[in-house]
């Protein structure tokens, strides 16, 4: 009898081991232990990867709670990335072991800074190199309470002679949900995206690194729930159709929310966004800044020529402390701006109240812009 209890104990143990990751509709888990990642703290791309291989549509990748060190893993389509609180996904030092985003298109419109050191071009094979990879993809989830650490590897051969791989890319995909992960010291950008979809990022903690969540191109796309604090910009990107950006927190060295390519349709509502930045920024190393620079910038053109017409861009329900400056809108020459709706957007503590900060030397600037309920009160 005390066997028969021993034995049903521990077939209980495994049933709700792997009902962790079981949904209810009982779709088959894939196990990376099985394919030897051990979580041990020891190298196992191949393992992790075959595992994302073997995975059956519709299946859950698990990866349960563990160290794993690796380079570039590779997502595919109708999978479910589990990664489990108290797992950590570690980037290698070793930059040979990343791979990079391959273009199947031409994505020049979102290049920008050519020939200078903030080169950022789709066709960069250092730029585009990332720990998590995922291109032409359909209907993939990225979950879990777990941790992608990118470790700040630097790439002397990178931008600015420093940054190394992306914690997450995602490009010309649909249906993405990027969901309660932890972001540690990602190499250069958290989650950089290009052309995504109908998709999500929702409850990440983005801590370190450049930039949050980076996305250059996207059609109905909501970023919520967010706690960003970053050594650059939280959130950033442009050619945006249909952006939401709601119920985020988000800490800056540099700037909350930056437009840097024309947009059409974007709602920001219910953030706060603050300073001074938790972390210096990552670039200059410079300490902590008594305030951040802005909260929300909306500069089409900003890093470059980016030719096209930004339209209906809301911001609701805003609270902003520490900054600089709250708002900052211009445009650059190829760039034509109109309807920009402010209803309810409180910041305290600013040192400038200039709006707009024409930081292009713009001599146009938005058509059609209206500001109800906005109140900044000055000082330290």
């Amino acid at each position: 009898m005390k066997r028969l209890s021993l034995l049903i104990l521990l077939l209980t143990a495994c049933f709700f081991s792997v009902a962790e990751a079981r949904p209810a509709d009982g779709q088959k888990v894939i196990e990376v232990a099985k394919y030897g990642a051990k979580g041990n703290g020891k190298l196992c791309t191949k393992a992790l990867n075959k595992a994302i291989q073997k995975a059956p549509e519709g299946a859950i990748v698990h990866i349960p709670a563990g160290k794993y060190l690796t380079g570039t893993i590779h997502l595919k389509s109708h999978i479910t990335l589990q990664i489990d609180e108290q797992a950590e996904i570690i980037g290698v030092s070793d930059l040979d072991a990343y791979d990079h985003y391959l273009p199947t298109k031409d994505m020049t419109r979102y290049d920008t800074g050519a020939g200078g050191a903030n080169a950022n071009l789709t066709g960069d094979e250092r730029w585009t190199k990332a720990l998590i990879l995922g291109q032409n993809l359909v209907d993939v989830i990225i979950t879990g309470k777990g941790t992608i650490n990118g470790q700040h590897v630097e790439d002397s051969l990178g931008e600015e002679s420093m940054r190394g791989p992306h914690g997450i890319l995602i490009a010309e995909s649909s249906n993405i949900r990027i969901e309660n992960l932890n972001i540690h010291c990602a190499s250069n950008y958290a989650v950089l995206c290009y052309e995504l979809k109908n998709s999500k990022v929702d409850g990440l903690t983005i801590c370190e690194g450049w930039d949050g969540v980076h996305i250059r191109g996207c059609e109905n796309v909501t970023i919520s729930n967010c706690d960003i604090k970053t050594g650059d910009d939280c959130i950033a990107g442009g050619y945006w159709n249909g952006m939401t950006i709601t119920d985020c927190k988000l800490n800056s060295s540099c700037n909350g929310i930056r437009m840097i390519e024309p947009s059409t349709n974007l709602t920001i509502q219910n953030c706060y966004i603050y300073g001074p930045g938790t972390y210096p920024h990552r670039t200059s190393r410079a300490q902590q800044r008594k305030k951040s620079l802005y909260g929300i910038v909306l500069e089409p053109g900003a890093w470059g020529d980016a030719p096209g017409h930004t339209e209906n861009v809301v911001i609701r329900n805003v609270t902003m402390d520490n900054l600089l400056s709250p708002l900052v809108y211009s445009m650059g020459a190829n760039n034509t701006c109109s309807g920009l709706y402010v209803d309810g957007l409180t910041a305290t503590h600013i040192t400038y109240n200039t709006t707009p900060l024409n930081r292009q030397d713009c001599v146009r600037m938005w058509d059609n812009i209206n500001f109800k309920n906005y109140v900044v009160k000055m000082g330290e």
